[in-house]
């Protein structure tokens, strides 16, 4: 069985609301989202930066297992069958890894 790996370097990084933004990352962002109404994502998502990449918090599945494979993570979101990001909540801030098997 191939083992699970999970890399992080543990650095809260800040959750923010797209009115917080200039107008120039604000319009990046929204391309990333423009699947959502203008109310979804002005009033209603958490997004966070993560190499290079914005996230919405609401796009990640809650662990429901909190003592299973991903001990310690609050959040899970699959990119394929093997790999995927993972979200644990500090307060304001997230911390984010990823894993692969």
């Amino acid at each position: 069985m191939t083992e699970l790996t999970i890399r992080t370097n543990n650095q809260p990084r800040r959750l923010f609301n797209p009115c917080e933004l200039s107008q120039s990352q604000r319009a990046k962002l929204r391309r990333q989202f423009d699947w959502m109404s203008d109310e979804e994502f002005d009033h209603n998502c958490s997004f966070f930066l993560y190499r290079g990449w914005y996230y919405n918090l609401c796009d990640f599945l809650t662990n429901t297992n909190p003592d299973g494979m991903f001990k310690g993570w609050h959040g899970i979101a699959s990119d394929s069958y093997f790999t995927g990001t993972l979200v644990k909540l500090c307060g304001d801030d997230v911390v984010v890894g990823r894993y692969c098997c």
